[in-house]
C-alpha cells in the first residue's frame, strides 16, 4: 500500500511516499481503508520532531502521521465485535501512534464512530480532532448559556467549531479572526466578531468574559487573561497557560488535548448532518507526498481557514 511518511524529523520536504505491506489487525484492531484524513497542528509537531514531553514514544521510522481516520472496515480482530466489514467508520488515533496518511491503517476498535447517512468521507476526515478538541473544551469549562465566551481564531480548524458548539449551548460568543474572515464569523453564529489585526479585542471587552477558549498561544494566550472576570475559565488548545497570570486573577486555567471518545463523535457527526454543525474545509490535498507538503506549508502559515483535507478515495 501506499503512505506518506518521513524518514527523520524536519521541514514539510521530508514528507515521501514509501509502499509498505497492508498491515494485519490485531484482537482489538480494526484494518481501515482509508477515504479521507486531514491536517492538525499535531502532526506538524510529529513531523517536526517538537511534540511536548508527556506526549507518549514516537514509533520507529519511517514514521506514518495523522490521526483523523475516515473510511471502511475491512476487516476486525476477534476482540472486536462493535463493527464489521463493509461499516463506515471514522475516529481519532493517538498522535504517538499517527498512521492515517496512508491507503490502508489501524485503529483500536474502542476509538472509532460508525459514519451516519449524510456525513461524507471528507467530513469525517475533517472532524474528529478539531470536533473533539472544541467539545471538551467548551466541557472543560463549563460553559452555559449564562456565559459570555471568546474564542480566537473563529475562522480557524478547532475555533470555528467551538464558535458554534457554545452557541449551541446557548452562550454569547464573541471571537477573534482576520478582517477578511469576519463575514464568515458572523456566518458561524458569532455575535461579535473582532478583527484582531486592526483591534486590540482586551481594550474594547474589558473585563467582561466568563470563558476564553484560546487556540492560538503565544502573546494572544497571554493577552486574554486580562478579558476574563475574576472566576472566569481559560482553556488552551495551543499551549499550557501561565499559572502565575491565573492564580494572580483568580482564574481557572488549563491546556487541553483531545481525546478519543466515540460517543461525542457520534454527537459530533449527528450535528453535522443534521447541518446544525458546519464543517469550514479551506483546501483539499490527495494523498501524494507533494499533496502532504503543500498541505502541511499551508497550515504552517496559518493560510486557510478551517481544516485543511487530505482525500484519499
Amino acid at each position: 500500500m501506499k503512505a506518506i511518511a518521513i524518514h527523520e524529523f524536519g521541514p514539510a520536504g521530508n514528507l515521501t511516499e514509501i509502499d509498505i505491506p497492508v498491515p494485519i489487525p490485531g484482537e482489538h484492531e480494526i484494518l481501515i481503508e482509508m477515504y479521507a484524513t486531514s491536517v492538525n497542528a499535531a502532526d506538524l509537531k510529529v513531523r517536526e520532531g517538537s511534540l511536548p514531553a508527556g506526549s507518549g514514544h514516537i514509533a520507529a521510522f519511517p514514521l506514518i502521521p495523522g490521526i483523523d481516520v475516515a473510511g471502511v472496515v475491512v476487516s476486525t480482530g476477534s476482540g472486536v465485535s462493535r463493527f464489521k466489514p463493509g461499516d463506515a467508520v471514522f475516529g481519532l488515533m493517538q498522535v504517538k501512534e499517527g498512521g492515517a496518511y496512508s491507503e490502508y491503517t489501524l485503529a483500536n476498535g474502542q476509538v472509532l464512530a460508525p459514519i451516519p447517512p449524510g456525513l461524507s468521507f471528507e467530513a469525517a476526515g475533517v472532524l474528529p480532532a478539531a470536533g473533539l478538541a472544541a467539545w471538551q473544551a467548551l466541557a472543560s469549562a463549563r460553559v452555559s448559556s449564562r456565559d459570555r465566551v471568546l474564542v480566537h481564531d473563529g475562522a480557524g480548524d478547532i475555533g470555528s467549531l467551538a464558535v458554534q458548539l457554545a452557541k449551541l449551548r446557548g452562550a454569547t460568543v464573541i471571537t477573534t479572526v482576520s478582517g477578511d474572515e469576519l463575514d464568515l464569523a458572523w456566518g458561524i453564529g458569532a455575535d461579535q466578531a473582532i478583527d484582531w489585526q486592526e483591534q486590540d479585542f482586551a481594550a474594547i471587552l474589558g473585563q467582561s468574559i466568563d470563558v476564553v477558549i484560546d487556540t492560538a498561544g503565544g502573546l494572544i494566550l497571554n493577552r486574554s487573561f486580562a478579558v476574563l472576570a475574576p472566576g472566569g475559565r481559560l482553556i488552551s488548545t495551543a499551549e499550557r497557560p501561565d499559572p502565575v497570570q491565573a492564580a494572580a486573577g483568580d482564574i481557572t486555567a488549563a491546556y487541553l488535548t483531545p481525546a478519543a471518545d466515540p460517543f461525542q463523535l457520534a454527537e459530533l457527526a449527528r450535528l453535522t448532518a443534521e447541518r446544525r454543525l458546519k464543517l469550514i474545509i479551506g483546501q483539499s490535498f490527495p494523498l501524494t507526498a507533494e499533496g502532504l507538503r503543500s498541505a502541511h506549508l499551508l497550515c504552517e502559515g496559518r493560510q486557510t481557514q478551517g481544516k485543511v483535507a487530505i482525500t484519499i478515495k
